[in-house]
């Protein structure tokens, strides 16, 4: 009899484990239904790693039910079963929330998504949006609510009796290492991380191995960047340094600058950079063909929130958790803005949005940019798109008027919103623009529209031949061409620099990325001077390079190569030129080993100088 109840007991234990282990594998292959144009083919190997993680993260989530099941062995009280679906229900609507918006991030998301300052407001505006776009959504994650509900009463069993200590102790002393074994991941030196993944995948199906409790879990417990330490300084100094120096034959020009940041506009959605497809940018186009643009130019992170640091100050975000949002934003740092300051310039932050959303009004702020104008210093009634904030065409014109009347020479950094989702477009534009397979190509369109408005009201005004003009993406958004549906090109973004006098139309052929912008800025206007950035104007005759970071590896492109680097060793190197979904792992190849070699060396420069700087708060010129 005793035996029984023995038996009896680990029954119902192992089914509690079986079915939130069913609970994780069916949200991974829902995953992978998807997002899988993303992915490469999903593999065994995947799904076996897959199982891995999940039985971390549930000895870690689902802790009170586990030891509650350990005193109440018989596993049959309601208050059992309620700590087993509060832990439950919280797994399965973080892994649904990733079955859409990883097609915004490209990663499982992280906790910065909650933690972040200033997005409360947004999310509390978004949620009915939300729930009406993603219903679909939410009915799956009710259904697996349901459904673990409905096995787990299956699983109880009736009539079990004590079994008396020592068979008793025949459970617990298993049970008990099952949970701390699996609360490290294994019983390998260290407890897993994200970066194991990449023994059951490649670099492009990493999220497939992971979930998102897994993630959030642990960028939750990651909130210090560690030290890399990889060359003497010396040494560092041969590879990379972020210190650069400008210097000019000519005088400062004391020209106009204007940084329009276009939210989510992908190289995708942009006719000039895709010769016989579908425009959604008609604008763009025509101003691309008098600009010098960089061919190759790429976002250095996924979200809004990292664009900012990476545009304005030359900082990538090289971590799990935004710069704004880190540890390290009381940072002293430079920008565009406080070294215009030194020039006698009026410098702006415009954007249409919430005042305090994601911190852009603090970061503006530090980053030594005087003014910061928002929703709430918008004068005009009427132009709420009511989600975001002011629609770009009105806000846009708004700018216009605000830099007429203001101080010259200015720097102007605009961030417009409304090609960010719900993609709201003015009810009187409802029927104007055509659209295309995504939800969000009606609201580029309207947004193209909408700068065409402001070059338009800006041409007429005194400054306008005064002033340089830069164009780019804080990110890239969703993709529906397959040639963009890889690791490098998931970044892409356009990089327009258009002045009415004084800029040669050209093509810039080398890579670029976001922190290229402030020192090409500077190199521009004849700044003579030291600047701190992880990037190099593209006026220059250095090679480009582009540098990001997601799942917990670094992605480096430099020329024809692209480096992935897990902070300790290269797990992939490609030339992508020739090989654009990166699937062809040149490590090992004797022909291209010099080249491995430099690439690496190059990204533990910069991640050696990244890490110890920002640690340090060393993000300014001496």
């Amino acid at each position: 009899m005793a035996m029984k109840s023995l038996k009896k007991i680990y029954s119902s234990w192992l089914a509690k484990w079986g079915i939130a282990l069913l609970i994780f594998t069916i949200s991974r292959l829902l995953f992978y239904f998807f997002n899988h144009s993303y992915f490469g083919p999903l593999t065994f190997s995947n799904l076996w790693g897959g199982l891995r993680y999940d039985w971390m993260t549930i000895s870690i989530l689902y802790l009170p039910f586990l030891f509650g099941h350990l005193i109440d062995f018989r596993g049959n009280s309601n208050v059992l079963r309620w700590l087993f679906h509060i832990s439950n229900t919280s797994a399965i609507l973080f892994n649904c929330l990733d079955l859409e918006y990883f097609k915004f991030t490209y990663k499982r998301t992280t906790a910065d998504l909650f933690l972040t300052s200033g997005i409360e407001n947004d999310i509390f505006n978004l949620l009915p949006s939300f729930i009406i776009d993603y219903w679909y959504v939410i009915l799956i994650a009710i259904a697996l609510i349901w459904f673990s509900d409905f096995l787990y009463r299956k699983s109880m069993q009736k009539d079990i009796e004590w079994p008396g200590i020592l068979l008793y102790l025949l459970f617990f002393i298993p049970a008990f290492t099952a949970y701390v074994i699996g609360f490290r991941g294994g019983v390998q030196y260290r407890p897993l991380n994200v970066i194991q993944a990449g023994q059951y995948a490649k670099a492009q199906n990493i999220p497939i191995v992971l979930n998102t409790p897994f993630t959030i879990l642990k960028s939750v417990s990651k909130s210090s960047l560690e030290k890399l330490n990889y060359f003497s300084e010396d040494e560092l100094n041969q590879h990379f340094t972020s210190i650069q120096k400008l210097s000019s034959d000519s005088s400062f020009q004391s020209k106009n600058v204007v940084l329009i940041i276009a939210e989510s506009f992908s190289k995708e959605y942009i006719g000039a950079f895709n010769p016989n497809e579908e425009s959604y940018t008609p604008f763009l186009d025509s101003l691309i063909g008098k600009s010098a643009v960089v061919e190759n130019a790429y976002a250095n992170g996924k979200k809004s929130i990292e664009a900012l640091p990476a545009i304005l100050s030359g900082i990538p975000t090289l971590m799990n958790t935004a710069y704004i949002s880190s540890k390290y934003a009381s940072n002293q740092i430079e920008s565009i803005g406080s070294k215009l300051n030194d020039k006698n310039y009026r410098t702006v932050f415009y954007h249409g949005g919430e005042n305090g959303t994601m911190g852009f009004d603090a970061y503006t702020q530090m980053a030594g940019i005087k003014e910061y104008i928002g929703k709430n210093e918008y004068p005009y009634d009427g132009d709420y798109d009511g989600h975001w904030g002011i629609f770009d065409e009105p806000f846009l014109q708004f700018c216009v008027e605000d830099l007429s009347k203001g101080e010259k020479p200015f720097f102007a950094s605009i961030f417009t919103l409304s090609s960010h989702h719900p993609y709201t477009v003015p009810e009187q534009y409802k029927d104007r623009f055509k659209g295309g397979p995504l939800p969000i190509l009606k609201s580029v369109e309207y947004a193209d529209y909408a700068l065409q408005q402001f070059f338009k009201a800006a041409s007429k005004e005194v400054w306008f031949n005064n002033t340089l003009f830069v164009i780019t993406a804080d990110h890239t958004s969703q993709s529906f061409r397959e040639s963009y549906n890889n690791r490098i090109d998931m970044y892409a973004i356009p990089l327009i620099f258009y002045s009415p006098n004084g800029l040669e139309t050209q093509k810039v052929s080398k890579v670029g990325q976001q922190t290229d912008i402030y020192p090409s800025i500077l190199d521009y206007l004849n700044y003579d001077g030291k600047y701190l950035a992880y990037g190099q104007s593209v006026f220059s005759n250095n090679e480009g390079y582009a540098i990001s970071y997601i799942n917990q590896l670094y992605q480096l492109v430099e020329g024809n190569y692209c480096l992935h680097f897990d902070g300790e060793e290269s797990v992939g190197f490609y030339e992508w030129t020739t090989d654009p979904k990166l699937e062809h792992n040149l490590i090992g190849n004797e022909k291209h080993q010099a080249a491995h070699q430099a690439v690496e060396l190059k990204l533990k420069g910069i991640l050696q100088s990244y890490t110890h700087r920002i640690n340090n708060n060393q993000l300014t010129t001496p």
